[in-house]
């Protein structure tokens, strides 16, 4: 831990908190770590409550006073298998000492509300951390449709949308409101090898595909055929063919998993009888597939994914398990074709102990694999080393989104939400976590920051320079706007490119990509301003620092920051002169809304 005089992340923590009983839960750790844990400002003995949640097992410890009388100690020793340990503090009075943390939202963010609650100890498996690949990585999330048009002998096939025929839409014209998941602008694999090169260029890394089997939909989260890529997409050869291509290029591809739910339609399920007549769970009480699904009253009254019946939802079935991840399932099958991992769809909606067993299944295959959840809130439960490497991280959209596109976050509010969100997660981890600032599920960050090019541009520099592996959702870095979900799912603007932004996303992309510090490097708080919304960082790694200063007011702010080395900085962003350090200090005027990223020349 930072000094606690010295930190501005500790003091803005505690600013932040009534006065009164003060405590700061450490960073996860290892099984089997001692740890000594400390609660401030106590004026009488308090007893810790703890509870493993996967044992759900309690016990209590009470706290020693030190030589300071209001200060008191409580030495523990970790589980010897990884988990969380949530625990509180009670008081003879009968008081409590728990957590304040802000609300952050779920599918919304949420600014300004506070709630009580247990603190946490993550407890992680050193040994089944990310893979080294996954540190940093830079990447791309696509939604197939419309990225890029290759072969159009595909982009007409034909599809029964639940009932309703297709809309085929012009490139470039707006999606279908309100959305229906008909429209189709007929982007496919093909034109996704097409366009390896220009990733490459832009500085991508990692792929992430949102998913491309056989659907009745545009979005195709409710396959019909798991072992079977869309049509419209192209074939199994295409996939195959674009794994090839890219690493050659050394970018990696991860595919879409969608695990809980599937087409009423499928071959599964089979309501409008497109699989034949007795062979799905809806037509036949003794198909083999009948038991995949719950039926309250058969064949009409079943579980859907939250109560849409045209996606009925798995039970978690010995054969619907040896289905998805059992030595010949669908996560096998598309491993084995040389893809590099899975994100997995409404990943709380399925049991963590389904996860465990998909995490020894992939790893068994390849150990090196990245499994990324879809959590929205705090995943910590799924990062402790037995089931994934990552999540979705919308706890880092919605803090940056609060702080830089609608100034409803102070400075010391958007550094607590990051030092928490650091602390709930194991630090082997963090560079793995992906760090993203929109998605396929939200309207468009340039929307979101009301067009405002600068505010905009803030976001990308901190998501590029912060710790985590930070993710681009396609078109963002050629201007597409978006108010909602299917409004941002535009067709890539490959004739009208915003230039400016294009450029932007480059330079910055370049920065990173020459900066080991920027990539994988320590990161700490240097300045946090309330009065005057400014914000600085600095990440270090094996002598090279690069300062990350932003200003979230519409003043231009003089900032002095303490750096020890002598000699020119110039700010890789080209937004701020080059300056000369003075004095051990690093002295510049920050722009209204600018984001700076100094480095040694």
């Amino acid at each position: 831990m930072l000094d606690q005089i010295a930190s501005p992340s500790l003091a803005a923590a505690r600013r932040l908190r009534p006065v009164g009983p003060f405590h700061l839960p450490p960073a996860a750790q290892p099984p089997c770590t001692w740890i000594e844990l400390t609660v401030e400002d106590a004026p009488a003995q308090p007893d810790m409550v703890l509870r493993d949640i996967h044992r759900d097992f309690t016990w209590r410890v009470a706290l020693t006073k030190t030589v300071d009388t209001t200060i008191w100690t409580a030495r523990i020793m970790l589980p010897s298998v990884p988990t969380i340990i949530r625990y509180h503090f009670e008081f003879a009075d009968g008081s409590t000492l728990l957590e304040l943390r802000q609300l952050e939202g779920r599918n919304t963010p949420i600014y300004g509300e506070w709630k009580q609650q247990e603190f946490q100890i993550a407890v992680y498996d050193p040994a089944q951390m990310p893979a080294e690949w996954t540190q940093g990585t830079v990447i791309y999330q696509i939604f197939p449709d419309s990225f890029a048009k290759g072969d159009t002998s595909t982009d007409r096939v034909s599809k029964d949308v639940y009932g309703q025929a297709p809309v085929y839409k012009a490139w470039g014209d707006p999606p279908e409101a309100p959305p229906r998941g008909r429209d189709f602008y007929g982007g496919n694999l093909r034109g996704l090898i097409d366009k390896l090169d220009y990733l490459v260029d832009l500085g991508v890394e990692t792929l992430y595909l949102t998913p491309i089997f056989e659907s009745p939909t545009n979005h195709r989260y409710d396959a019909l055929d798991y072992f079977k890529i869309d049509p419209m997409l192209g074939t199994e050869q295409d996939l195959v063919e674009l794994v090839e291509k890219a690493h050659q290029r050394h970018l990696k591809i991860v595919l879409d998993a969608v695990f809980n739910h599937c087409s009423c339609d499928s071959r599964y399920f089979n309501a409008a009888g497109h699989y034949g007549s007795d062979t799905g769970a809806v037509q036949n009480r003794e198909s083999p597939y009948y038991r995949w699904f719950e039926f309250k009253q058969w064949p009409k009254i079943y579980e859907g994914w939250i109560g849409l019946k045209h996606m009925p939802e798995f039970v978690e079935c010995p054969e619907v398990e040896d289905f998805f991840i059992g030595a010949q399932g669908v996560t096998t099958y598309w491993l084995q074709r040389g893809i590099d991992g899975w994100r997995t769809d409404v990943t709380g909606w399925v049991s963590d102990e389904f996860w465990r067993r998909f995490h020894r299944s992939v790893k068994a295959i390849n150990p090196a694999a990245y499994l990324v959840s879809e959590e929205w809130e705090n995943a910590s439960h799924y990062l402790v080393g037995d089931s994934f490497d990552a999540t979705m991280n919308y706890r880092f959209a919605w803090a940056l989104q609060g702080f830089l596109a609608v100034d409803k976050l102070t400075a010391s509010e958007l550094d607590d939400r990051l030092e928490t969100w650091r602390r709930d997660t194991p630090a082997p981890a963090l560079l793995a976590q992906m760090n993203l600032l929109d998605s396929h599920d939200t309207g468009r960050i340039m929307t979101f920051c009301q067009n405002h090019r600068d505010r905009f541009f803030q976001m990308v520099a901190f998501q590029l320079a912060y710790p985590g592996a930070p993710m681009i959702y396609y078109g963002d870095e050629a201007g597409l706007t978006g108010d909602y979900a299917e409004d941002g799912r535009k067709a890539f603007p490959w004739e009208s490119v915003d230039v400016e932004i294009s450029a932007f996303y480059k330079r910055a992309l370049a920065a990173r990509r020459t900066s080991k510090a920027l990539q994988i490097g320590s990161v700490e708080t240097l300045l946090i301003d309330d009065d005057r919304r400014l914000y600085v960082f600095v990440r270090r790694l094996d002598g090279e620092s690069v300062y990350v200063a932003f200003n979230a007011s519409d003043q231009a702010a003089a900032i002095q920051i303490p750096v020890g080395e002598a000699g020119q900085w110039r700010d890789a962003l080209a937004q701020h002169p080059t300056i000369e350090t003075q004095n051990r200090q690093l002295s510049f005027e920050i722009q209204a809304r600018g984001a700076a990223w100094y480095c040694k020349v």
